[in-house]
């Protein structure tokens, strides 16, 4: 093993100490001298017609500087790709889901914006609604928007190798249809934003996991130049991906900060969050798996439903992210995928921690597990048989050069002392099974690499500047980690700057477990520049070449004769004071071999690919239904891990929130489109209380696209969770559950049926 001083080290956070101590500032913190406070109206109805507002009562509120409507914002749509732009600022001509933008006030307090916003009055024509795929997608429905007919956003499909031929090779066939719910993020910290006016520029400093997605967006749709919008990020409480795009509080900030010419706070509640804001895309899915009697996998065909709301958002990610990770980790030779994604008039979904994999590796593992049942075969055996492994070759032509699945699968057994723990099989008690593969990150769209600098201060100290958003996840502490052992300097000397669009590198986002792998590589890019340039000064100091001198926790060596040695502020002060010489490393990194191909739905190429097997013990209650996870194992192939601690945390933490898909929370609507519970009273998620006893170990193998050998550690650690509980409860109670969540009525009513059999 390489031997490294700061890398796979459970170092301190960065952030740790501010957080802790309440010192850190949130966007709800912000404050602007003559700040003015918003407050958002939103649509009563989930399909009505705009036909008239009337802001002349609000208007004459006292303290009340502004109201705007939809009328005040250029009409121009933005929307994740050019096919798929259909969402405007605000609601123009129709409002297509309950709480939806129609008005925003900006008043002196947040009680008067609140009154003024009530007092605003809008005449409605309501309309017919759709609020269920079958619904949507039935002949002669009503339309959410008039030119997409049949209610059709986006489509992704492939198709590899002969299926139907495949199908009639094999010996036995399984079909499941299954459904997911609709879900929240479930972040704390509710969006915010605080917009201002510097000279003939906007200042915008709020809630953005993705600062550069939403900059854009927001740029497009206000008809703004990128020059005239200044981005910078405060601390941000939590994202999950629920943070990229810009959404109504970004568009009602900026424009009222516009309108006013005064700094404007507008911050959303809960509630607003719960019934408006971003969700998880509702999904029927239909998968048909075939196999020879030894268990080998010959086939797949899948067909998926998305329900997502009034708005397409990121659907083509959620898409075809679904469709790629169907065909990993396993080898199916041939293999069918068709994604639809569905308008209705709820509110619009988009990325949610883990997208569409999440589903999609609970449509697949299920048809595993019980085909595997129904052949008489070991859950870890069939995993292990049909495992792509290093060398292969994916289904969608995709060498696998790095992929070490069955070497999880393996390292699961024996956390599991699996032949024991299988004999000891209880009543009520049950064990299921998952495996994962994925990507670190992939070339999506726009600007799509990473950035960084390392500038060296005069006394030795490191400033590093780079764009991605530290949301909580570790990834000031993680780069700072790689630029440290990249540099030879001890870890404490680095500081993270904030993010600023003027001061900062750009940066695409944090999503896809990309940060490490991408902006890891751009930081290790930049440091080695910076240190290559030290190492000139130092040779002329040590008298020795500069490819023979070495850097390490700030002390400066000649390699061949460690004797000779001087300290990196030695070096620092020398390139400063006598060569005038101030040290600034630069870096870039980026794929440029692969990109997203938008519909098809194929493997994309990407830096390293790591995988998962996972596995949860679960006990059902058959006099209440109700499901207690007991304890859950993971092995996991990350390449070399950064920080040992954080990546046990992203596992536990992406477990938890997968635990709460898989059977404690839903978004909820009545039959008009309105929520049922948007609020953290009726909207429950697992707390701590509910945390199952984790074991996590890794398996470090080499990935020589990553950082001193990373890959991808964020959402996809624990993609596969969802899947293993589903397959656990499943286990338990001896009858697959085809709806989620997993409540105690569908328990209770499964085994009832079961026993009236």
């Amino acid at each position: 093993m390489p031997d490294y001083a700061i890398v796979g080290k459970s170092v301190p956070r960065k952030d740790g100490r501010v957080k802790v101590t309440g010192q850190a500032q949130y966007g709800g913190d912000l404050v602007l001298p003559g700040m003015l406070h918003g407050k958002v109206l939103r649509s009563p109805h989930a399909h009505a017609r705009i036909v008239s507002v009337d802001a002349s009562r609000a208007l004459r509120v006292p303290g009340v500087r502004a109201v705007i409507t939809g009328q005040d914002f250029p009409g121009i749509k933005y929307g994740f790709l050019p096919i798929t732009r259909d969402q405007l600022a605000f609601a123009m001509d129709k409002a297509r889901y309950y709480g939806e933008a129609v008005a925003a006030v900006a008043a002196s307090d947040e009680d008067t914006a609140e009154e003024a916003r009530d007092l605003i009055k809008v005449e409605y024509d309501e309309l017919p609604a759709v609020f269920t795929i079958q619904d949507a997608i039935r002949p002669g429905a009503p339309l959410v928007h008039d030119d997409k007919p049949g209610n059709i956003g986006f489509t992704a499909r492939y198709n590899y190798g002969n299926v139907d031929r495949a199908f009639d090779e094999c010996d036995y066939v399984r079909e499941e249809r299954l459904s997911s719910q609709r879900i929240s993020h479930g972040f704390i910290e509710p969006h915010c934003m605080l917009a201002s006016v510097d000279g003939d520029r906007v200042v915008l400093q709020g809630t953005k996991q993705s600062p550069y997605i939403t900059w854009r967006h927001l740029c497009r749709a206000m008809d703004l130049p990128l020059s005239k919008v200044r981005m910078l990020n405060p601390y941000v409480g939590g994202g999950y991906s629920g943070k990229h795009d810009p959404f109504d509080v970004d568009f009602a900030a900026t424009k009222l900060a516009l309108v006013t010419g005064r700094p404007v706070r507008v911050e959303l509640t809960q509630d607003e969050i719960l019934a408006a804001e971003r969700q998880r895309h509702a999904k029927d899915g239909w998968i048909k798996l075939g196999a020879r009697k030894d268990g080998t996998l010959l086939a797949m065909d899948c067909q998926v439903y998305f329900e997502g709301g009034a708005y397409v958002c990121s659907a083509p990610i959620n898409l075809t992210a679904l469709g790629w990770t169907l065909i990993m980790p396993y080898a199916i030779a041939n293999a069918r995928y068709e994604g639809i994604r569905v308008y209705t008039n709820r509110p619009p979904c988009g990325a949610v921690r883990g997208q569409a994999r999440v589903v999609g590796r609970y449509l697949i593992e299920a048809a595993i597990t019980d085909l595997a049942n129904d052949l008489g075969m070991d859950q870890l055996e069939i995993r292990r048989k049909n495992s792509l492994r290093k060398g292969d070759t994916s289904t969608a032509g995709v060498p696998m050069e790095d992929f070490y699945f069955v070497d999880c699968v393996d390292r699961l057994g024996e956390m599991l002392e699996w032949p024991a723990k299988k004999a000891q099989k209880r009543p009520f008690h049950g064990i299921g099974f998952a495996g994962d593969g994925y990507g670190s990150g992939a070339r999506v769209r726009g600007h799509w690499a990473s950035a960084a600098v390392v500038k060296i201060t005069e006394d030795g100290g490191v400033n590093l500047i780079q764009g991605a958003t530290e949301l909580g996840q570790g990834s000031d502490t993680v780069l700072s980690q790689i630029c440290a052992e990249a540099l030879g300097v001890p870890y404490e000397e680095v500081t993270v700057a904030t993010e600023d669009t003027d001061a900062s590198v750009l940066e695409q986002g944090i999503y896809s477990s990309r940060t490490t792998v991408w902006a890891g590589n751009a930081v290790k890019v930049a440091a080695e520049d910076a240190r290559r340039q030290l190492a000139e000064v130092a040779g002329t100091l040590l008298e020795a070449d500069p490819q023979d001198v070495e850097f390490r926790l700030g002390n400066v060596t000649v390699r061949s004769d460690p004797k000779r040695s001087i300290t990196f502020n030695e070096v620092v002060r020398k390139a400063y004071y006598e060569q005038g010489h101030p040290v600034y490393g630069r870096g870039s990194w980026g794929m440029h071999s692969g990109h997203m191909d938008w519909g098809a739905a194929a493997e994309h190429f990407t830096p390293g690919r790591g995988s998962m097997a996972m596995a949860v013990e679960v006990e059902v209650n058959p006099e209440t239904g109700k499901v207690k996870i007991l304890k859950l194992w993971a092995a996991h192939d990350n390449g070399q891990p950064i920080n040992p601690a954080l990546l046990a945390g992203q596992i536990q933490g992406g477990t938890m929130a997968h635990m709460g898909q898989g059977i404690f929370e839903e978004c909820l609507a009545d039959e008009h489109g309105r929520p049922i519970n948007p609020d953290f009273f009726d909207y429950k998620m697992p707390t701590a209380l509910d945390a199952p006893h984790f074991e996590s170990q890794p398996v470090i193998t080499p990935n020589p696209h990553g950082p001193f050998g990373a890959k991808g550690g964020g959402e996809s650690v624990s993609s596969s969770a969802l899947a293993a509980i589903a397959n656990a409860v499943t286990d338990a109670i001896g009858v697959r559950i085809p709806d989620l969540p997993l409540t105690p009525q569908k328990i209770l009513k499964a085994l009832n049926e079961k026993q009236a059999t």
